[in-house]
């Protein structure tokens, strides 16, 4: 059967169809293409929400749990010095209330009046009684600390006392009560080991109230300790009047409160040499 004009027509028509699908199938390829595309870009913008919002959430956490700590440490820091002077002043109180008392339990009572005795020798007049306090007065005097360490002390402007937790507990015992002492607002605690920024009149009123409990103190141990820590703030005021600094600025003077033995490979170079 010969191929006619009719059968051309009817095959033009079918690759007109085919063409129009292939046309529709690509514009369905391209709608499922920017569905995709969309679809992943509202995935990644997810993402970088949440993401991006709980960065921000941990920030305002950890900025929240920061403050909190600060503002609980610095308040515990400041009950804690409060207490401490406050134990202070209940041990000075204590201290002059029970002074009077073993005075009068020390001096001695009169004995009962007896009926004189004729003597034909006159009888003899009363000894001479030493009085104690003179005497301390007089060795407190003669061991008062230098004038020249106090008045170097008293021209630092900014000193930093570092020691333990316990020591920096005795200092404020023994000082807190004194008139130029004054108790820092905040202290720096590393496990145990404090960080104390301390003024001259601070330093002076420490110097003197451990070189008073040093000499006066009943307890040897406490003694000790006092006189260890005077020992410390003196050195370190000693270096400044031998060595003074001449520029405008400088580091704060540094006191340790911590003594430990060399390392033994230095102590036996030393040795050998």
């Amino acid at each position: 059967m010969p191929f006619g004009s009719g059968d051309r027509a009817q095959l033009q028509q079918i690759l007109d169809q085919l063409s129009r699908l292939a046309t529709e199938v690509a514009a369905i390829k391209q709608q499922m293409a920017d569905q995709q595309h969309t679809l992943d870009q509202l995935r990644h913008d997810t993402t970088a929400a949440i993401n991006s919002g709980l960065a921000d959430i941990r920030s305002v956490a950890r900025d929240a749990m920061t403050r909190t700590t600060d503002l609980v440490g610095g308040r515990l820091t400041h009950v804690s010095n409060e207490i401490v002077a406050i134990r202070s002043a209940v041990t000075q109180i204590d201290g002059q209330l029970r002074a009077p008392a073993s005075h009068a339990t020390a001096a001695p009572e009169p004995a009962p009046a007896a009926d004189p005795e004729p003597s034909s020798h006159p009888l003899p007049g009363p000894e001479p009684v030493s009085d104690p306090e003179a005497g301390s007065e007089t060795e407190a005097e003669s061991s008062s600390p230098d004038p020249a360490v106090l008045r170097a002390a008293a021209g630092i402007a900014h000193a930093i006392v570092e020691a333990h937790r316990d020591t920096w507990a005795f200092l404020i015992q023994t000082a807190g009560n004194e008139q130029h002492f004054h108790i820092p607002g905040k202290v720096d605690d590393h496990e145990g080991f404090v960080s104390v920024r301390f003024s001259g009149p601070s330093l002076v009123a420490a110097i003197t109230s451990l070189n008073h409990i040093a000499q006066t103190a009943a307890n040897p141990v406490t003694q000790a300790i006092a006189s260890h820590i005077q020992q410390k703030i003196t050195a370190a005021v000693h270096e400044i009047i031998t060595l003074p600094s001449t520029g405008g600025e400088g580091k704060p003077v540094r006191i340790v409160i911590d003594d430990r033995a060399a390392p033994a490979e230095a102590a036996h170079t030393t040795t050998a040499a």
